[in-house]
């Protein structure tokens, strides 16, 4: 296919892009779609989105979320920003949520006056598992009738007991955003345990910001962090058995827990200029790619991995996300996909 020398060679002319309901974005000028190849791939063997602040990471990843819905896929988003829970509002009861998710506050709350001569026994951390697993249960075993299930640990205030007690008090901590994600991790894999083994994708366990719910050893804010960490990546490693996997979104790539992050066997990576990343994503799409990443374009991406329909890493062009919303939900409407 390399034309002889001298030969005339004719440049194909860029095209518009006609979007495409299967299609997760398209060759940059060009309207050749690029297409997610197995979805149950990109959940069980787990996927990260890379880059800078600003640059479409949520936008693709609420996308992401929308797809796994309409091949009834449980999702379980972990996100600290809210944005999940404003833009896939239609996926979710958000009275009956408030409500549920009102009672598990007030559980974590009453635990600072929980005071017992067995300090595993003080605070409101056994509660408030307990009452995560109640609501993931009913949650994943389809008796509320919607797919999509959204935790801010942010809004959670729980308790544990760090000391024996003296004159009926003890001192108490309150537990951080990744020792919460991973009392939810962890119910997660149990409820998934239960169900017992299988090849197909069954729930999906969204890591929003992901550098302040799975943080590297060296970027923890507390010490029992880093146990909170190993904990939640313990649950996502054996999950694969059980169709449990993770959507990890970061903009930091030094900042995340390499052994959740080496596990991801499919790739976004978008607009980066930290040394750390480059060097990471360089093992996986190649330092060719990795020299591109500081210049990519808004909403562009480099795409590699088991979910992907090319076998070779490609630089893609994203949907947008109102073009996106108007011929997906038109197909797969959202109230369709709770019942």
């Amino acid at each position: 296919w390399i034309p002889k020398l001298n030969a005339p060679v004719i440049l194909k002319s860029s095209s518009e892009y006609t979007p495409e309901v299967n299609a997760i974005g398209h060759f940059p000028g060009s309207n050749y779609p690029v297409l997610i190849k197995d979805i149950n791939h990109f959940i069980t063997h787990n996927t990260a989105i890379l880059g800078i602040l600003g640059i479409g990471k949520s936008m693709l990843a609420i996308e992401l979320v929308e797809r796994m819905i309409a091949e009834n896929i449980k999702v379980i988003c972990i996100d600290l920003t809210n944005q999940y829970a404003n833009e896939l509002s239609e996926y979710i009861n958000v009275q009956e949520e408030e409500k549920i998710q009102k009672k598990i506050q007030d559980i974590g709350v009453k635990g600072k006056e929980v005071c017992c001569q067995n300090v595993e026994e003080g605070g409101s951390v056994k509660q408030f598992a307990s009452a995560i697993k109640d609501d993931l249960k009913k949650f994943i075993l389809a008796d509320r009738q919607y797919m999509l299930q959204i935790y801010n640990p942010s809004k959670f205030e729980v308790w544990r007991q760090v000391s024996k007690p003296y004159n009926q008090q003890a001192s108490m901590a309150s537990l951080t955003p990744p020792e919460i994600t991973q009392i939810i991790s962890e119910v997660a894999l149990e409820i998934a345990q239960e169900l017992g083994m299988t090849d197909r994708a069954r729930i999906c366990l969204v890591y929003e910001e992901a550098h302040s719910l799975v943080p590297e050893w060296n970027s923890v804010v507390a010490e029992g962090d880093k146990a909170a960490t190993n904990g939640t990546a313990r649950a996502i490693l054996q999950g694969r058995k059980y169709g449990l996997g993770c959507l990890l979104i970061t903009q930091r790539t030094a900042n995340v827990t390499k052994t959740i992050l080496n596990q991801c066997n499919t790739i976004f990576a978008m607009r980066t200029f930290d040394d750390t990343g480059k060097d990471f994503l360089s093992n996986y799409i190649g330092s060719d790619y990795a020299e591109i990443l500081p210049s990519l374009q808004e909403r562009h991406a480099v795409f590699f991995g088991k979910a992907s329909s090319c076998d070779n890493p490609v630089l893609i062009r994203l949907n947008d996300r109102d073009v996106f919303k108007q011929i997906f939900r038109e197909k797969y409407p959202p109230r369709e996909n709770q019942n």
